[in-house]
């Protein structure tokens, strides 16, 4: 079966809306990978609690190789911090496959923030404590733990205020409600051009190819390494090797694409690939980050 694999349509289940991030991950992987491996790659987006319901259809499927998911650190290092009673275990439950990409977040601040760096910033939010709020995206989301992060790693103190999308945060931090967030560099690019906004830094372990003038946040505050966002393909927990080194070939041949490449760059994302070993040393990692990080901020499971 596993030499012959596939013989039909490859599903991949997206726990996000048609159009959003992750959902264009597998249409752009899906189209180059398809004609390598014969058969196409259906995309169905099934959204709900966090996309808890999305995984949990995916963990309980065949181990045949025709249904994957589309996961999330959300969906796999964050969520047990946040639910007491997960309908799934993240890593028995599971096989990476591969590691498709990671969006850029930027360091945002308010214009009128007396800082030009993110050095800067912890000396001001020092001398200032709890003076200073930073905005996310609901509690529990990686802005609000990456939020609670930089407080451990910085040693500062600072308000957390949850909005309920990205959209409503950046409009914060632009009328000064919030002095800080993480959000996309294009999301904040128009106010960061009209003066509104100050990009200091990004969260990610290099520099990005579009944004070569903007440090990281770790060139700036060694220990801040990026607590990523990524977007993976999985399948179940007892997958055939052989199954998931044919995709972890084709999907990462896929990410290589210049065509692919390129429409990622453009909106600010980075691609990893790498081998099925690698994800899975980048989800223990996280995990064991995201720990802390709950564990410092309080947060307990409901």
């Amino acid at each position: 079966m596993a030499q012959a694999y596939p013989v039909k349509p490859i599903r991949v289940i997206v726990p996000f809306t048609a159009g959003s991030l992750p959902d264009l991950v597998p249409r752009l992987v899906g189209e180059k990978a398809s004609a390598a491996l014969g058969q196409p790659i259906l995309v169905e987006n099934r959204i709900g609690a966090g996309g808890r319901i999305a995984a949990d259809a995916v963990a309980k499927a065949a181990p045949d190789g025709y249904t994957l998911l589309l996961g999330t650190a959300t969906t796999h290092v964050v969520a047990p911090f946040l639910v007491k009673n997960m309908p799934y275990d993240p890593f028995k439950d599971f096989t990476p496959i591969i590691n498709g990409v990671s969006p850029v977040n930027g360091f945002v601040t308010n214009a009128a923030l007396p800082v030009n760096s993110v050095r800067e910033f912890i000396d001001y939010a020092k001398k200032n404590p709890g003076k200073i709020a930073y905005g996310s995206n609901g509690i529990g989301s990686s802005h609000h733990l990456r939020g609670e992060f930089l407080k451990m790693v910085a040693g500062i103190d600072m308000l957390h205020v949850p909005y309920p999308g990205s959209n409503e945060v950046v409009t914060a931090v632009v009328n000064n409600s919030v002095q800080l967030t993480f959000s996309t560099p294009s999301s904040a690019q128009q106010h960061v051009a009209a003066g509104r906004l100050k990009l200091l830094a990004i969260t990610m372990p290099k520099r990005a190819p579009n944004l070569p003038n903007v440090p990281t946040a770790d060139e700036l505050l060694p220990g801040f390494f990026s607590t990523l966002d990524w977007f993976g393909f999985f399948g179940q927990g007892n997958l055939p090797q052989a199954i998931v080194a044919r995709l972890n070939a084709e999907f990462g041949r896929a990410l290589a694409h210049a065509d692919v490449r390129s429409r990622f760059e453009a909106m600010s994302v980075q691609i990893i690939g790498g081998t099925p070993e690698e994800f899975a040393a980048v989800m223990k990692s996280d995990y064991a980050l995201y720990a802390k990080i709950a564990k410092a901020a309080g947060i307990q499971p409901e």
